[in-house]
């Protein structure tokens, strides 16, 4: 019953998350391709404490572990030079 519940208060945090993330139009620049890169990887990393929550992850992974798993992919794709590829 308890994880009914835990289910039930953790809905409205998730329908928040999925309701800021927004699909923007492709950048002119690749200067604002990066400047976008940088806004996408804060606003990611800001959202470790609630995805952790959502869903049970603090036996699983540190928050640390997930904001260097996020620079990494990041940087993988740091030799892009196509602004339309970033986003």
């Amino acid at each position: 019953m308890k994880n009914l519940q835990d289910r039930k208060e953790r809905l409205p945090k998730m329908a928040f998350t999925l309701r800021s993330v927004k699909v923007p139009p492709n950048s002119a620049s690749l200067e604002e391709a990066r400047s976008r890169v940088f806004d996408f990887f804060r606003q990611a990393c800001r959202s470790i404490p609630t995805i952790m929550d959502i869903y049970n992850l603090d036996d699983v992974v540190t928050k640390s572990e997930l904001r260097s798993f996020i620079s990494s992919e990041t940087r993988k794709n740091s030799h892009v030079t196509n602004p339309k590829a970033h986003a």
